[in-house]
């Protein structure tokens, strides 16, 4: 507990000295000790002490026992004044009194006196230490310049950043403490001078960015700076602190390049959603919006996820065409797991995309035809089983056999690629498929008709029939067709494989009958 304790010798006897020191009112936080010798015999040179001699023989035989820390205090009695005056190894503090006068009243005023002197530079030196201690504690640069620009007091910080000792720096300018010669300084980038002027104009505390050349090398500092201003609005110097930032801005030209290197678009915002970074990928992608750094990233966000950021692939416009970007958000959270900002990386994801789709086209499309193949026939079915009304038609080419051991297998894959190309063209808006070899089939899904189904294959068949007559190679090449029709009630699934079988029996049924006709399954 702060507590202020003196220590008070009187080298007297007199009883009423005694009595008014030991009356004296004392200060909050403090306490005093108090002792009486007739003689002082012993050194004496201890801190927040006072000795007071009573009278001129008293102080010439004691004063040398007592050190610089000790307070010396005379009491003579006013005609002895002139031999006080005298002497040349003066009192710190003369108290005078009236000879054979009551004198207790001015001696309990001498003593409280000296209490609050002593307890102010008690207090002084206390302030003193942890104004010091706090001072040289400080890891930034502190310092304490007049008006003239002398540095009156510095941390140990700033002695370590100039590799100067307080003493050395004590008044001294800006060019002596940094070892820059001013012709150096006015043609290079500083600005430390500058921005003294700029406090002292602007009377307030203001934030700058310098450029200092120190013993390590070009530093850059964050710095405050603040005028000093007395009572009366005189400004008499001013006070800075600056941080060396150094390494946090080698540490973000290093991200930086490394934000850059990375082979996807990069941008990072903070918890209000304010860009702090974004890398060359993401400026490619987004050319409109290289000043998007310090700006809030809501007018990207509405403009690329129309106003939701989340995890997706979304499809952007650029000069180099069509792209496919999926999009991530990460998190960044703080040293208390906090969350203090995130990372959103956009990842070109096109060509996968296009691998993907070939691929799934690949193992759904018959090479030759580009139809569908019968993998794809049974999904597509699966999909659609709950439909009401559904048709199935077979095609399979007739004397096919003929056509590749007559001509080769390249006739008979024109022929297949001629047939593809006709089912399309009459069934533009049903699921065409080839099963393999020379067979083909048709799903449609919904109200299809007898009469329709009729004129469709009919339809079919005589174009089939018309293209093939025109080239010599596929003659005697026909079609048999088969279909089959049926209606799901109280939402039954349809049974597919059956409804194969069915189109498949009156396909065959076809071919026995003489080929190159149309049948139609019934139960009867």
């Amino acid at each position: 507990m702060y507590q202020c304790k003196l220590n008070i010798t009187v080298v007297s006897e007199n009883i009423t000295l005694q009595a008014a020191i030991k009356s004296a009112a004392l200060p909050e936080d403090c306490e005093i000790t108090t002792s009486s010798v007739s003689e002082l015999t012993e050194k004496c040179d201890k801190q927040d002490t006072a000795v007071i001699f009573d009278g001129l023989e008293a102080y010439r035989k004691g004063s040398a026992l007592v050190g610089g820390k000790t307070l010396r205090v005379l009491l003579i009695s006013t005609d002895k004044l002139p031999l006080a005056n005298e002497m040349k190894d003066k009192p710190d503090e003369l108290w005078t009194i009236a000879e054979n006068n009551d004198n207790y009243g001015l001696l309990v005023y001498y003593a409280e006196k000296l209490i609050a002197q002593m307890k102010q530079s008690f207090d002084y030196r206390l302030q003193t230490v942890c104004f010091n201690t706090a001072f040289d504690s400080i890891p930034d640069l502190v310092w304490f310049k007049d008006i003239k620009g002398a540095h009156l007091i510095v941390n140990n910080g700033f002695c370590d950043a100039v590799a100067k000792t307080k003493e050395q720096i004590y008044k001294q300018g800006h060019y002596y403490i940094w070892d820059i010669p001013k012709e150096e300084y006015e043609q290079g980038d500083y600005v430390c001078l500058e921005s003294e002027e700029v406090v002292i104009n602007a009377r307030e505390t203001c934030l700058f960015d310098e450029k200092v050349k120190t013993k390590k090398g070009m530093r850059q500092f964050k710095t405050y700076k603040s005028p000093l201003i007395d009572e009366d609005g005189t400004i008499f110097g001013t006070c800075g602190v600056a941080n060396d930032v150094t390494a946090q801005h080698n540490i973000n030209s290093e991200l930086e390049v490394i934000l850059d290197s990375m082979p996807f678009a990069v941008i990072i915002a903070d918890e209000k959603e304010d860009v702090l970074a974004a890398n060359v990928m993401f400026y490619k992608y987004f050319p409109d919006y290289k000043g998007i750094v310090g700006t809030s990233i809501s007018s990207w966000k509405n403009s690329v996820f129309r106003g939701k950021l989340e995890d997706s692939e979304i499809t952007l416009e650029t000069e180099q065409g069509i792209l496919n970007l999926s999009c991530r958000i990460k998190p960044i959270n703080g040293i208390f797991e906090e969350i203090i900002g995130q990372a959103i990386i956009l990842t070109d994801v096109t060509n996968e995309k296009k691998r993907f789709e070939q691929t799934a086209y690949n193992a759904n499309t018959d090479f030759l035809t580009g139809l569908s193949n019968r993998r794809c026939l049974f999904e597509y079915f699966d999909s659609i089983k709950y439909t009401p009304n559904i048709a199935t038609i077979l095609i399979d080419l007739d004397n096919f056999k003929k056509v590749n051991d007559t001509y080769g297998h390249k006739a008979g894959d024109d022929a297949l690629i001629l047939t593809a190309e006709i089912l399309r063209k009459t069934f533009p808006i049903d699921f065409v498929a080839r099963l393999g070899g020379d067979e083909f089939a048709i799903i449609i899904n919904g109200e299809c008709s007898i009469d329709e189904l009729k004129r469709q294959t009919e339809d079919l068949l005589a174009e089939v029939n018309r293209a093939f007559s025109e080239k010599t190679e596929f003659g005697g090449l026909g079609a048999s067709i088969g279909a089959a029709a049926e209606t799901a009630y109280d939402g039954n699934a349809h049974d597919f494989e059956e409804m194969l079988k069915k189109s498949d029996k009156a396909m065959y049924n076809a071919k026995n009958s003489g080929k190159n006709k149309i049948c139609f399954f019934s139960e009867e």
